[in-house]
């Protein structure tokens, strides 16, 4: 018997509408169990499918109920770059952005940040990395007048340019903290906020203005507007006398912005919530020498981290600070002999602090010059060794790296639209 013939477009349109209709009947709960099933990139497909998938896909019960089933963690990586000059042009390939990682979800082209840099085939962009927080990156054009900025996701390859700034000042010490869930107009979206502080030079400290000015980009406003701090102190203003340009970038921890500067007096804190700064004096047998490179200002697990290597005793020393004050309590001292080495050719002696690692309480980076290596100090076992990087990581470098630690999330942050307005 002949089986009938069947019409392609017919039966086509009828799956469309079948499924349509048994999606339509399943529960918001049926869905979410099937949906948490598949993977990210597929999931994120999802989202066309209707409005309805795309509200629930994005609730913070499904993106929960979504990391909980997958058991995802955060995974770190650590971004390095030339330290870039703008008192003279820089060959592009001198300012390349490089990164080290652990995990695979980091070869990824783009972490690279590439497509920032291809976005406009005319214009090659000179990238400048910048700082991060919750998953999104902040770099800017460093070769544009006046100076571009850009926010991007990494991962999803979003990205969004900044209005200039009010000024087109370039040293400065930048800051930038992202809120993945802010609630507004009733909804859920990312917000962020860059904040810029520029370094007054003058040939003596104290002919520096009580009066410290803030450039602060709000996302959900789409302006830049100026916030003045008068100095409660005879010493707040010196924060920013000269430029650390090896941290110029805020250390975020519990949504404040924390600058290491080159100053003696201790951490400058703006909280960009409710414009607010403060000084955090150091540990008082910190006294940091003219040598930037021996002390750092790290994160990890909602507390700040200081670590510092005195010349006087040859001690390296980590501190955290506890919660709601400016206590330091001391988690770690070793001696520079007591440091054992599972790396040929490390002289300790040449080695520069990076960053505590934000993920692990136990270890902290450093960049040994005379090896051109990032290699990692266990403080359990006071060892030095090399990272479980993927790849070896080996920085020929004319110029002093910068290093960022990165920290993905479980779920990919979104790029919030930018309703640019006019700077009032």
């Amino acid at each position: 018997m002949t089986e009938p013939a069947i019409s392609p477009i017919k039966n086509h349109k009828s799956d469309e509408s079948t499924s349509q209709s048994l999606f339509d009947k399943l529960t918001d709960e049926l869905l979410i169990e099937t949906l948490i099933r598949l993977p990210l990139k597929p999931l994120n497909l999802c989202k066309s499918i209707s409005t309805r998938f795309c509200s629930l896909i994005s609730t913070s019960y499904f993106i929960n109920s979504y990391i909980n089933h997958h058991h995802f963690n955060n995974s770190f990586a650590l971004y390095y770059q030339s330290k870039p000059t703008f008192h003279n042009i820089i060959h592009p390939s001198l300012m390349t952005i490089d990164i080290a990682f652990e995990s695979p979800v980091f070869d990824s082209p783009g972490f690279s940040l590439s497509f920032l840099s291809n976005s406009d085939q005319r214009n090659q962009e000179t990238l400048q990395y910048l700082a991060s927080n919750n998953g999104l990156v902040l770099c800017c054009a460093a070769l544009r007048r006046p100076i571009v900025y850009f926010v991007c996701n990494p991962l999803t390859k979003r990205f969004v340019a900044l209005p200039p700034p009010p000024s087109n000042v370039k040293t400065v010490y930048i800051g930038f903290v992202c809120d993945p869930r802010c609630l507004y107009d009733d909804e859920f979206t990312t917000s962020f906020k860059v904040v810029r502080v520029e370094v007054v030079r003058c040939e003596f400290p104290r002919q520096l203005s009580a009066t410290l000015k803030l450039e602060i980009f709000c996302s959900v406003s789409g302006r830049w507007t100026e916030e003045y701090f008068m100095s409660s102190s005879g010493s707040d203003h010196e924060l920013f006398h000269a430029w650390n340009y090896r941290c110029p970038s805020a250390v975020v921890c519990n949504g404040l912005l924390h600058w290491d500067t080159l100053s003696n007096f201790g951490v400058f804190t703006y909280d960009p919530c409710d414009g607010e700064c403060r000084t955090i004096e150091l540990p008082r047998e910190v006294r940091k020498p003219v040598w930037t490179f021996k002390h750092c200002l790290g994160e990890y697990s909602g507390r700040l981290r200081y670590a510092n290597f005195s010349w006087d005793d040859s001690n390296y020393r980590v501190w955290e600070l506890k919660d709601g004050g400016g206590e330091w309590l001391l988690l770690h001292k070793v001696h520079l002999d007591e440091m054992k080495s599972t790396v040929e050719s490390i002289n300790k002696e040449c080695m520069a602090l990076l960053s505590p690692h934000p993920l692990n309480p136990d270890i902290i980076f450093f960049w040994c010059r005379s090896s051109c290596r990032i290699v990692e100090y266990d403080m359990g076992n006071k060892v030095l060794q090399l990272p479980h990087f993927i790849s070896d990581v080996k920085i020929i470098s004319h110029l002093s790296p910068m290093f960022f630690p990165f920290v993905l999330p479980p779920w990919p942050t979104a790029v919030p639209v930018i309703q640019q307005h006019e700077q009032s």
